[in-house]
Formats: C-alpha cells, sequence, structure tokens
C-alpha cells in the first residue's frame, strides 16, 4: 500500500531554491564566457529577474496544486523569499568563485567601466568630484559587501515578488 506523503513548503522552498540556483549559475556562466560580467548591463539583470520570477511562479503553483488548490499570501511570501535566498547563496558562492578565482580583475574592470560611463553621462566633471565617486565605489566593491548587498536585494525583490504573485494567485478553501 503507498501512502501519499504531503510535501512541505520547506520542500517546495529547498526544491525550486536549488533550481533557481543552478539556472542562476548557469545564466552566470553564460554572461561570464560572453564576456559581460562586469559591464552592468540593465538586460542582463533584467533577464535574471524574469528568470528568478518564472521559477517562482511555477513553484508557487505546484504548491497550491498539491495543497488541493489553496495558497495563503503568507505561504506565497515564505516561499518567494526562501526560493530567492538559496538562489543568493549560489549566486553568493559563484560571485565569490567569480572574484577571486575565475576573473580577479573583474571588480577594477567593472570600476574602469564606471569611469567611462560617468565621463560620458558627464563630461564636465572635475577630476576631484570623479576620484570622490571612484573611491566611494571601490570602497563598497569587496567580496563580503557585494555578497551581502547581493542577499538583501533578493531578499526584498523575493518579498515584492512573492506578494504581487500570491495575491494573483491566492486561493482560499
Amino acid at each position: 500500500m503507498l501512502t501519499k506523503t504531503k510535501k512541505s513548503i520547506r520542500d517546495f522552498i529547498l526544491h525550486y531554491g536549488n533550481i533557481l540556483g543552478m539556472i542562476s549559475i548557469v545564466f552566470a556562466l553564460m554572461i561570464f564566457f560572453l564576456d559581460l560580467h562586469y559591464t552592468q548591463e540593465n538586460s542582463v539583470s533584467l533577464v535574471s529577474y524574469l528568470i528568478s520570477v518564472v521559477v517562482l511562479i511555477i513553484a508557487l503553483l505546484d504548491y497550491r496544486k498539491t495543497n488541493n488548490g489553496v495558497l495563503s499570501l503568507g505561504d506565497s511570501i515564505k516561499m518567494g523569499m526562501g526560493v530567492f535566498l538559496i538562489s543568493a547563496i549560489y549566486a553568493s558562492i559563484y560571485t565569490f568563485i567569480l572574484i577571486n578565482f575565475l576573473d580577479p580583475e573583474t571588480l577594477v574592470k567593472s570600476l574602469e567601466i564606471t569611469e567611462i560611463k560617468i565621463l560620458e553621462q558627464n563630461p564636465e566633471i572635475s577630476e576631484d568630484q570623479l576620484n570622490q565617486i571612484l573611491s566611494f565605489q571601490e570602497k563598497f566593491s569587496t567580496p563580503f559587501i557585494i555578497v551581502t548587498v547581493l542577499i538583501v536585494f533578493s531578499l526584498i525583490s523575493g518579498f515584492f515578488s512573492s506578494l504581487i504573485l500570491g495575491l494573483i494567485f491566492k486561493k482560499s478553501r
């Protein structure tokens, strides 16, 4: 006799968080091999976010289907923040490996691109102002701060994404 065990929200968070984490690493490696990992392109961030939202939608719909068609707003928020947090942990590990092993010059290249963009947007900027902006950015370009910001931003975007999706997909008994 087979008994069907009910999967908890934790099981869904771990399953879909790991899936999103792996997809995120594959996407990040693709960006790395295309040499776009330090260009700060908005389109790359948008595609990455859309991938995260699609995985979250699939996770929420799967949870609702398994839970007899019921999905509360609270469960949606737990799911979103959990899935995004696990994915952020994967991304943090990848970022650490990228900065320390794959391309140790990533932060330097990123600062150079920032300088070029600043000069393009504001050609009259003084040397002192430019140096001040670049030194400020350099202080916040340590692996620890980058990983911390990545995790915090993932939690915030996971909260708002799951809040909106939870309002859309919410079903009560």
